[in-house]
């Protein structure tokens, strides 16, 4: 079983946070467009898609509850 190195660890998690941070100001666009009230709920409904993406890299990074590793 191959292991990735740290180096090539943190090169692919930076790649992610990239995609991650285009995909977005891509949505943020979209929701810049939206009427108001289409705003706000796709807004909510990105928050807690953010939470989840945050809870899922702090279990995979071995992070402790509550505490963000940076």
């Amino acid at each position: 079983m191959y292991v990735d190195s740290p180096k090539e660890i943190r090169a692919s998690l930076e790649a992610a946070r990239l995609a991650i941070a285009g995909q977005l100001r891509r949505l943020a666009d979209e929701i810049e467009a939206l009427p108001l009230d289409g705003a706000a709920e796709v807004l909510s409904w990105l928050g807690s898609l953010i939470e989840l993406l945050l809870r899922e890299a702090d279990r995979v990074l071995g992070a402790q509850p509550g505490q963000r590793r940076t």
